[in-house]
């Protein structure tokens, strides 16, 4: 589309000319939208619509430069959208153009998509939303809308600021840990307002009397140490801890953490701001059991009124912790773009069944991989996905979403909304794991899961996930795994680690290398590209058909040096029928993304994510492999930020288009 003058008007001229060009007549300024909590209190209204046969179909949303690629303009299009023009008849699809760049979104599909259907395709290409669907985008798109989730969003900035530049907590990771400290605490006090210390400088007070900011500031030091105290008890109850797939107890901070922030003012400020109000001045709770949103009753749908629901809030926080999160600490680890994540999360949950998601592990076909010796561990969920070098936990969490939105909308085996908040509870608790080196990582991952609903997550800290013997419990449990490893030629060089990579019996032999085809004459390695290293033991961990998404340098696509890891993955290629013959994996997709895409972290190093599936048994045959190579992927280097790319994101397109073909393995 041409470029304009941007201003509101402009903006909203064009829209109605581009729409009306697609075919549209019924086109409307300044609609008001619907109110699903029905208690005439949302005032939402939408720039312009498009309507047919008033069935409402596209929600436009204009915006300033660099608009359509910032996620807060995109969500608050998106909320709008949801709530629609009547009960059951959210907007199909959302159009934010900001003059220069345009985002548009499929409701249904939750997907963003390249193009506006005309008005008579729409139908055809807007899969019909089921009631349950409906429901749910209408009611969390009020969520949204009254939670003002911009606002949290900036309340996050201003806090991390406060605690880093006055509160004496630096570096910049360690305040956002302190954050995270005050978020926990602000849902312990809303899931036990009566909770009385038991221990430390305030036992026998209510937590509540003590977690105020008027006690604060009267208080002062005293306050501040009666808080610390407070901390320690409180991540230490057993309501905190959980026992891990690996059978493991943890907290959700290390249960020696202490609350680190000194400065009575700052910590006063922190707490003040934590009391969240909707856009009408009343309070919001952070955080309201699954169970307590079920049903249309009064108290439901007040309570519902004033949620910021989970999404909301992990929400707010990733977009925090993209723009905070500093990966030069010493952490070992940086931040996969959340574009690369949603995409390969997006085409390996397109191939998983709905069975799988509801599997328990005392089912036929469950059982040998699980071998449950209880009646409550067979009811277990079987479906199990993670990341063994998961950082600050954006993989499980990407999975997370993937899973909610299957399960909460399964239209296939008809479970009730009880059955799909119940199953979905037990699945947050038993199917997303993550491991990493890194233990501020993994407290960040932590936060990050409590953020999105899930404060027993299973996450651990480990020395080398190459080698560490809880993991071993873990070999062929997993249904899918989603990784960015390390990488980089001969950076890996552990002795043991590379012993240990030498195991054939256990399914291990990327410790040697070979002359491509004479795999007789193996030697041993003194040192790997650890990325080689993490493939073998990502495909130790999966099931037989279980799946591996992750993120490799191009060289080991390509390079003749690694020419064998190739055959080692795919098996060598017969000449006259030109199969492939051995091999431990069935290659799905091959993905380039540009040299760019992790620059921020550090590196230009070229790279794609490679999609196999390990095979069920050796005479399984390599079938067509989906090439596709994106050259922009929503955002632009300048510095250390990040601008939105007036190209747009093709890997929204990849993800699309790999969910055109058919369902594999």
């Amino acid at each position: 589309m041409a470029k304009r003058k941007n201003t509101t008007d402009a903006l909203r001229d064009g829209a109605r000319e581009k729409l009306s060009q697609l075919g549209y007549q019924q086109i409307k300024d300044d609609f008001a939208l619907f109110d699903p909590l029905g208690d005439g209190t949302m005032s939402a209204t939408a720039e312009v619509v498009a309507l047919d046969e008033d069935e409402p179909v596209i929600l436009f949303a204009s915006g300033e430069p660099g608009d359509a690629s910032r996620p807060a303009v995109q969500d608050d299009a998106k909320f709008k959208a949801g709530l629609g023009a009547v009960a059951g008849k959210p907007f199909r699809f959302v159009w934010v153009w900001d003059g220069e760049n345009d985002f548009i979104f499929d409701v249904e599909k939750d997907a963003q998509v390249s193009a506006l259907p005309a008005r008579d395709e729409w139908k055809a290409v807007a899969r019909p939303i089921s009631e349950s669907r409906t429901r749910l985008v209408q009611e969390l798109s009020a969520e949204y809308h009254r939670g003002d989730f911009r606002a949290i969003q900036r309340k996050f900035d201003q806090l991390h600021e406060a605690i880093y530049s006055r509160g004496g907590v630096k570096p910049t990771n360690a305040a956002i840990d302190e954050l995270g400290k005050l978020l926990f605490l602000k849902v312990h006090l809303e899931q036990a307002l009566g909770y009385v210390l038991t221990s430390g400088a305030a036992k026998g007070k209510r937590f509540a009397d003590i977690f105020s900011a008027d006690h604060v500031r009267e208080h002062k030091k005293d306050a501040v140490i009666q808080l610390k105290d407070a901390f320690r008890e409180v991540n230490n109850l057993p309501q905190y801890k959980a026992t891990d797939i690996t059978g493991e107890v943890h907290t959700i901070f290390s249960y020696d953490e202490p609350l680190r922030l000194e400065n009575p003012e700052v910590l006063a400020l922190a707490i003040e701001a934590l009391e969240l109000r909707d856009r009408e001045g009343k309070p919001i709770r952070l955080s309201v059991p699954d169970r307590e949103l079920l049903g249309n009753g009064e108290k439901v749908r007040e309570m519902r009124a004033h949620l910021i629901h989970e999404d909301l809030l992990g929400w707010a926080f990733d977009v925090f912790l993209r723009g905070k999160y500093a990966s030069d600490e010493g952490l070992a680890t940086y931040l996969t773009p959340s574009q690369v994540v949603e995409c390969m999360a997006r085409m390996v949950f397109h191939d998983i069944p709905d069975e799988d998601l509801w599997a328990r592990r005392g089912d036929d076909g469950q059982r040998e991989r699980w071998d449950p010796q209880t009646g409550e561990e067979a009811a277990l969920p079987a479906f199990l996905v993670g990341d063994i070098c998961c950082g600050t936990g954006r993989f499980p969490i990407g999975a997370l979403r993937e899973v909610k939105r299957r399960v909460l909308d399964d239209r296939h085996v008809g479970h009730s909304d009880d059955d799909k908040l119940q199953w979905l509870g037990h699945m947050k608790r038993h199917s997303f794991f993550g491991a990493d080196q890194s233990g501020g990582s993994i407290q960040k991952a932590r936060i990050n899961m409590l953020l999105y609903g899930e404060d027993h997550s299973q996450l651990l800290k480990v020395d080398d996930s190459l080698v560490d013997p809880h993991l071993d419990r873990l070999i062929g449990k997993f249904d899918v795994i989603l990784t960015n490893p390390p990488f980089g030629s001969g950076k890996y060089d552990d002795p043991r680690g590379l012993a240990r990579m030498r195991d054939e019996e256990r399914g291990l032999e990327l410790g040697w290398s070979w002359t491509h085809g004479n795999r007789a004459k193996r030697k041993e390695l003194a040192k790997a590209d650890p990325a080689s290293l993490f493939i073998d033991r990502n495909l130790q961990l999966l099931k037989p058909g279980g799946r591996l998404i992750i993120v490799v340098p191009d060289g080991l696509l390509s390079n003749s040096r690694d020419a064998y890891i190739r055959e080692y993955l795919m098996g060598a290629k017969d000449p006259e029928t030109n199969e492939f013959i051995g091999g431990k994996a069935i290659v799905r997709a091959v993905v380039g993304l540009p040299e760019r895409t992790f620059s921020l972290a550090g590196t230009d190093v070229k790279t794609s994510f490679l999609y196999i599936q390990k095979k069920r048994h050796s005479a399984e045959k390599q079938g067509p492999i989906f090439f596709a190579a994106a050259e922009h992927v929503g955002y632009l280097q300048r510095g250390r930020s990040e601008l939105p790319d007036p190209m747009g994101n093709q890997l929204v397109d990849i993800a699309a288009q790999y969910a055109l073909g058919p369902r594999e393995g």
